[in-house]
């Protein structure tokens, strides 16, 4: 087997025309030399050295294992070299979305893919559809998960899954307005401040609401419905169904996508691109067996 460490104990024991020199200048021992090249002998099938004695120079076979073994060696250093520059070499990968949504879908597949391909560095970062549709067209972004917007020109989608935007009641709240309906118009009702999609669905040419409470973010919608007595608007996929109820639907079943260039400029953002859309299909497109 014309391994390298094999290679290299022929090199220097000819280099040196002698096995012990070998031997110290590669910090091996002398028996270790000596078996490298017996065994090298053996895979070339002739001998290698003239009466077999490394003093007395090489066959001519010799000569051609030794041109070998140093075309080999220097060709395996200048690939090493060539790993090492490659490695050097980053590739940043930025995505955004909802933090609900990258927490879902994304952290636990490049955390795997980042152990595999240790150049490519990834930033996650949180922000609102429309903060992330902003960051992709200014070339800030190079894939962003969003709900229920317009895929941008220049960019193509995956469609992942379906959310509903829902309001809702905790368990308690839900049975004082089983007792008296008009709560349902009198209670304060809790908003992402930032999601426009609510603006759209629900604020707009409508006064359903007296008394509306923008905040920040959909958990603390979801904790204010439960600690307050207060109704909320979110996605259906931000709570757990069992601990809260659905008072209204608005936009029923709107898609989830994933939003990515339909050309990448850049071969390891698109070999990431593939592989995570691979994933994701499986994870929520395949059908259960």
């Amino acid at each position: 087997m014309l391994n390298l460490k094999i290679l290299r104990s022929y090199k220097y024991a000819v280099d040196y025309s002698s096995f012990k020199a070998a031997a110290e200048k590669l910090m091996y021992s002398q028996s270790t030399i000596s078996k490298h090249v017996a065994e090298l002998e053996q895979a070339v099938g002739f001998p290698l050295f003239n009466e077999g004695k490394v003093q007395y120079g090489l066959t001519e076979i010799g000569e051609l294992t030794y041109n070998y073994a140093q075309h080999a060696l220097i060709a395996y250093g200048h690939f090493k070299e060539q790993v090492k520059a490659t490695a050097s070499r980053q590739t940043v990968i930025k995505i955004g979305g909802l933090e609900r949504y990258l927490a879902e879908m994304v952290v636990t597949k490049v955390v795997n893919y980042q152990i595999d391909h240790p150049q490519v560095r990834f930033d996650l970062i949180h922000g609102t559809s429309d903060e992330t549709l902003e960051r992709l067209r200014a070339g800030k972004l190079d894939m962003g998960i969003i709900a229920d917007r317009m895929v941008p020109a220049d960019f193509t989608s995956l469609a992942i899954k379906r959310e509903s935007l829902v309001l809702i009641a905790s368990c308690q709240t839900y049975e004082k307005i089983l007792q008296d309906a008009s709560l349902m118009k009198k209670l304060p009702v809790l908003i992402d401040r930032k999601a426009s999609v609510i603006f759209e669905y629900v604020l707009k040419d409508t006064n359903e609401f007296a008394q509306v409470i923008h905040v920040e973010g959909d958990l603390m919608v979801v904790t204010g419905v439960e600690s307050q007595m207060c109704l909320g608007v979110v996605s259906d996929g931000c709570f757990n169904p069992n601990d809260y109820h659905v008072l209204k639907i608005y936009n029923e079943a709107a898609p989830i996508r994933l939003i990515y260039p339909e050309k990448w400029e850049e071969k390891n953002k698109k070999l990431f691109a593939e592989s995570l859309i691979r994933q994701l299909q499986q994870d929520f497109l395949t059908p259960p067996r």
